[in-house]
């Protein structure tokens, strides 16, 4: 790994280990270290977890790009700068985490919406989201930074699902082959703003009506996909927090539970005996939205 000292800190050039834990505020031993480098850790496949110290004031340029393995990252809280595409390909970050654990009432879903909102969020949604980290580290300005990530993220909710799409023109194309790929990004897009609501609405917190309703009635529209991923995705289909999510949504109709029923039959043995009855209940009543969600979700 390569470290570069100027008269106002070290600047982090590349990382060439193969460790899946790695903490910088240890690794520079008290140096001031205050920005990481462009393409630091670009394509890093071991790292894991990374630990970054309270002096940093800046992330220069792809610095975690495609790092596909990275879950977790610690950062100050406080405002740094960011270049662009910093987070591009890090599909597996679950959550950003902040150095200082001891502020007091922090609400525990912020780290998870940081994760999505390097993650799956534009740049021009992220950036203003990624401005206010302070903000969303201190137990009195967390609440007002959720209000901001749900208007972000009901604004990515309502933009068209091929927005950004573009060809991957790679040798023999014919029509066909665009359609495909513009039918394979809409999919994509689709499956990423429905993990999106259900992370939303399971993690609770203060969620105003307008963001609510466009959350719940996109889980409403997308009947055929939902289906798909109850279907084969195991993270889906194997907890029932996220069907009791649809059908409080106002979704996951008699008929769907009947057809989810008859899959998860087909599981033998493998199948989960509390999802199994709760479909067999939700096949005895038809619902609809409910103007309590949080008060009648019990997860």
């Amino acid at each position: 790994m390569e470290k570069k000292e100027d008269s106002s800190g070290f600047r982090y050039e590349r990382y060439s280990g193969e460790e899946k834990c790695i903490d910088l505020s240890k690794e520079v031993e008290g140096r001031k270290l205050t920005c990481i480098g462009a393409k630091a850790f670009l394509s890093c496949k071991s790292m894991e977890q990374l630990k970054l110290p309270d002096t940093l004031e800046e992330v220069e340029d792809w610095a975690f790009a495609h790092a596909k393995n990275l879950k977790e990252l610690w950062i100050p809280a406080k405002r740094l700068v960011f270049g662009k595409k910093v987070f591009l390909g890090c599909e597996s970050l679950e959550r950003i985490c902040f150095t200082d654990r001891q502020t007091s009432g922090r609400y525990e879903g912020i780290p998870y919406f940081l994760g999505s909102v390097a993650r799956f969020f534009p740049e021009d949604l992220a950036g203003a989201l990624l401005d206010r980290l302070q903000e969303a580290g201190a137990a009195d300005g967390q609440w007002q930074w959720l209000k901001e990530y749900d208007r972000a993220l009901t604004a990515l909710i309502n933009r068209p699902d091929e927005e950004g799409f573009e060809p991957a023109f790679i040798g023999w194309f014919d029509v066909e082959d665009v359609d495909d790929q513009r039918q394979n990004y809409v999919r994509k897009r689709r499956e990423d703003k429905i993990f999106l609501v259900f992370q939303r609405l399971g993690r609770g917190g203060a969620l105003s009506e307008e963001a609510g309703d466009c959350l719940q009635r996109y889980l409403r529209e997308q009947e055929e996909i939902l289906m798909g991923l109850f279907r084969n995705r195991e993270i889906y289909r194997g907890d029932i927090t996220y069907y009791k999510i649809w059908k409080r949504a106002g979704g996951l109709t008699a008929q769907q539970a009947k057809r989810l029923m008859e899959y998860q039959s087909g599981q033998g043995s493998g199948q989960d005996p509390e999802i199994v009855s709760f479909l067999l209940e939700c096949q005895l009543e038809e619902n609809g939205p409910k103007k309590d969600f949080f008060g009648d979700l019990d997860l």
